[in-house]
């Protein structure tokens, strides 16, 4: 009788034991967060390269504009002087037909704004990627570190259940320093990934421009349901890739050299009225006068100089025409990685649900059979590393499996952040 009443009071202390193990630990103080699309904006807002990109682009509009002014009338004043004598002549030209050099000019800088406009939506392009980037070993650190602290947690009510087993003479002090170790291995752990999520804030507050105090929060809803339709993803990489976008720019640069360079065969007319007083030399009329008269201007240049130019400028026009064709098949490479890793983790993180699934029913298991003292401690505490390794493997996953999806929509002009259409306004 005193043996089976020893043997239930054992077995009520595994229970206690047990019932601590599977205890959580839960905070219900306010914690403040900052959004990561508010960063994002921040970052679009404040960023040297953004700053960079906008000056570049006012810059090339200034260009436009003076680019513009080649239709208009332009002054000129002449003024020589010999030892006794001074000469004042005043010229307005206006261009009456030049062949298209003004046109070539007007449409180089054009081409050159759009260039400047597409640099700029780059620079928000590459920023957003260096978010996601960081906010992919964010979001990992973070999930590491809440299971990791919740295996902490078990492990040590396991340890409290091993005290008691202890001075019940059911184990030894071996176990309690095994068990030590384990946890001490969790805790070197914690403080690498700990050490990793500083350097992601760290890495935050760079690219943000200010510290960041509180938890950065992510709304994490889906943005690619059902079935992805993968010929209209690489339509539409192809028609909103920035670079593209450049290269095209570029062509019609190179367009508007050759076109400048043809219209140099062609004459130019123009229409001038100058005023002239004064007389350079003693046997000049020295009377002033208003004249009005037709001017008609032509070089060919030394040599043969125009015609190469102009194969020159052709041969510029193929050379980024070929560019072109490398980057798209660099951005449907690229396109095509993201997707492949994206339906890589999609389908790895169905494996490992289920895996964490029967990595469960086995913890559970063992808690109920060491409960009933068939199974050792050690058999509970494999099981729990067993799990939360499944666990850290599919958080990794998860993080990866967001950002790639949100890299998708970026190559794609489908990301829904706060920005809107950030790029789809300078890429239509």
């Amino acid at each position: 009788m005193l043996g089976k009443q020893s043997k239930l009071a054992k077995a009520v202390l595994v229970f206690f034991g047990l019932l601590l193990n599977s205890a959580m630990i839960s905070a219900n103080d306010n914690i403040c967060s900052t959004s990561f699309d508010e960063l994002v904006l921040e970052g679009l807002s404040t960023h040297p390269s953004i700053e960079v990109s906008k000056k570049i682009v006012i810059g090339a509009d200034l260009q436009l504009n003076g680019a513009m002014w080649g239709y208009f009338p332009t002054p000129s004043i002449d003024v020589s002087q010999s030892l006794n004598n001074t000469r004042i002549n005043f010229r307005i030209d206006q261009p009456l037909w030049d062949g298209g050099k003004i046109d070539a000019a007007r449409d180089r800088a054009q081409a050159q704004k759009n260039e400047a406009t597409y640099v700029y939506a780059e620079s928000q392009y590459q920023l957003i990627e260096d978010y996601l980037n960081t906010l992919q070993k964010y979001l990992q650190a973070q999930d590491k570190i809440g299971i990791m602290n919740s295996a902490i947690v078990q492990l040590k009510s396991l340890m409290k259940t091993i005290d008691r087993m202890i001075v019940a003479g059911e184990l030894s002090i071996a176990d309690k320093n095994l068990l030590s170790t384990k946890i001490a291995d969790i805790y070197s752990s914690l403080e690498i990934t700990r050490a990793e999520f500083d350097v992601a804030k760290i890495q935050f507050e760079i690219l943000t421009g200010h510290n960041i105090e509180c938890d950065v929060s992510f709304n994490d809803k889906p943005i690619f349901r059902g079935s992805i339709n993968i010929e209209l993803l690489v339509d539409d990489a192809l028609k909103f890739s920035p670079s593209l976008k450049i290269l095209n720019a570029r062509i019609e640069t190179a367009k508007s050299d050759v076109d400048s360079a043809e219209s140099k065969l062609l004459p130019t007319l123009k229409l001038r009225g100058e005023y002239k007083q004064g007389a350079l030399y003693d046997g000049d009329n020295d009377k002033a006068e208003n004249l009005i008269y037709l001017v008609f201007e032509m070089s060919t240049g030394a040599g043969a100089s125009l015609l190469s130019n102009i194969g020159r400028s052709e041969i510029n026009v193929l050379k980024v025409k070929n560019e072109k064709l490398s980057k798209e098949k660099e951005v449907i490479d690229k396109l095509m990685n993201n997707y492949t890793r994206f339906v890589a983790a999609k389908n790895n993180i169905e494996i490992l649900s289920n895996d964490i699934i029967i990595a469960e029913k086995v913890f559970d298991s063992n808690k109920r059979l060491f409960f009933l003292q068939q199974k050792k401690w050690t058999d509970v505490a494999s099981a729990l590393t067993a799990l939360n390794k499944k666990k850290i493997s599919k958080a990794q996953l998860l993080g990866e499996y967001k950002v790639l999806e949100m890299k998708l929509a970026l190559k794609t002009n489908r990301l829904s952040l706060k920005t809107g259409g950030f790029l789809s306004e300078v890429l239509q």
